[in-house]
């Protein structure tokens, strides 16, 4: 009787299946790796687009900010200087002048304004404390003699005090060079020590 010899038969069958079995496990490895390193460099992108984006936000809030800083007020915005409050209402310019006393040709700006005293004390109007200022930085203050020939006594601004708490309503006539441009109206504290001054303009 023979004996069969199975010892050996076994272990190639084996050995295969445990290399299959590795195999299997490195590609499965190397494929998380590659995923890995997808992912990382996806989350490395956004993060950098995000990066990008807040940097453009900045500037560009950074540019409207200096803009908004560089315009300074205008027609209808109240300024405060002090302890008094200016708001201009109206500006135009004109050749000629006319009252029931006469008319006056020229070169003339007239501003419509509204004052406030805030300030514990009456308030007499002067020349110095509002001034016209062209693009060439010459000076022009208010034309009193016009301004109580040309313009309604309840309307002038320099003939009578403005009491504490009070807002005065008038107008004011400046004559000016016939070549001044990019007029401002600048105001003061309406006080005769102060150098304390705003700028409005008069888009002139």
């Amino acid at each position: 009787m023979r004996r069969r010899r199975f010892a050996g038969r076994g272990l190639p069958s084996t050995l295969g299946a445990m290399l299959t079995v590795f195999l299997l496990a490195v590609a499965a490895l190397a494929g998380g790796c590659g995923g890995a390193e997808d992912a990382s460099s996806s989350a490395d992108e956004a993060a950098e687009q995000e990066t990008d984006t807040v940097e453009t936000e900045s500037t560009e809030e950074s540019v409207t900010t200096e803009s908004e800083e560089g315009s300074g007020p205008s027609i209808g915005e109240t300024v405060v200087v002090g302890d008094v409050a200016w708001a201009v209402t109206d500006a135009k310019e004109s050749e000629i002048l006319v009252s029931r006393l006469g008319s006056e040709e020229g070169n003339f700006v007239i501003v419509d304004l509204a004052f406030q005293n805030n300030s514990n004390q009456d308030i007499t109007f002067a020349t110095p404390f509002v001034t016209l200022v062209d693009s060439e930085g010459r000076e022009f203050e208010a034309d009193i003699e016009n301004n109580f020939t040309h313009v309604e006594p309840e309307n002038n601004m320099f003939t009578a005090n403005v009491e504490p708490g009070v807002t005065k309503e008038g107008k004011i006539i400046f004559s000016v060079e016939p070549d001044s441009s990019g007029l401002q109206l600048r105001v003061g504290e309406a006080k005769f020590a102060s150098d304390e001054s705003a700028s409005i303009d008069l888009d002139l």
